[in-house]
């Protein structure tokens, strides 16, 4: 039986870590409660690989999976569905901020199929800067820096009087002086299927 306060289970790829388990009242609807006890997960292969050519550090692929518990229980409708769809895009964004992404951007919503059931599953754009220890750099502090765009996902559905949300994001481009360098690193096609499977995997 699952705990009370237990996260999702999520399979996650070779080279992953697990780096925060959290459990926080994320917002509350009149009487009712949303408690979210989410985990969150780092690719440590592809930031240390990154790392050795480049120097830059930072998260170039995370994904997070969250179980939302309502206090006191209550029945699902379309309206409540909408409701923590809503609410959590906001706290994806701004999940998205506070690891360094900006110009955040919703590009399109669809319908996605997760085991029997189907989510809202929405894209998104945005834009993170990496610094590196470049000594061909023409700055002052010689460090070279880039623009990496990246794509994230989010996924929300209904499950057993719950609510379960998923997603993350990863680079699809770059641009500035770090572009070859890290380019060899980008596979945007693979890192998108790896992000679905984990989003299907969340139970």
């Amino acid at each position: 039986m699952t705990s009370e306060r237990a996260p999702p289970s999520v399979r996650v790829p070779d080279g992953w870590d697990r780096t925060a388990s959290t459990t926080e009242t994320v917002f509350d609807i009149r009487v009712v409660t949303v408690e979210a006890h989410t985990v969150v997960f780092e690719d440590a292969r592809l930031a240390d690989r990154v790392r050795d050519r480049t120097g830059a550090d930072g998260t170039w692929r995370f994904f997070f999976a969250s179980r939302l518990r309502f206090r006191p229980k209550t029945g699902g409708s379309k309206a409540l569905t909408e409701l923590v769809t809503d609410r959590a895009d906001d706290g994806f964004v701004d999940r998205l901020r506070d690891r360094g992404f900006r110009d955040v951007e919703r590009i399109e919503s669809r319908r996605f199929a997760v085991g029997r059931t189907e989510a809202n599953l929405t894209r998104y754009r945005a834009a993170v800067d990496a610094v590196g220890d470049g000594a061909t750099s023409e700055g002052p502090d010689g460090r070279e820096s880039t623009t990496v765009t990246a794509e994230a996902y989010l996924a929300v559905w209904p499950a057993d009087g719950e609510f379960l949300a998923a997603g993350g994001a990863y680079p699809v481009g770059v641009d500035g002086a770090l572009s070859e360098a890290l380019a060899p690193s980008l596979e945007p096609e693979r890192h998108r299927e790896e992000l679905f499977e984990m989003i299907r995997s969340v139970e």
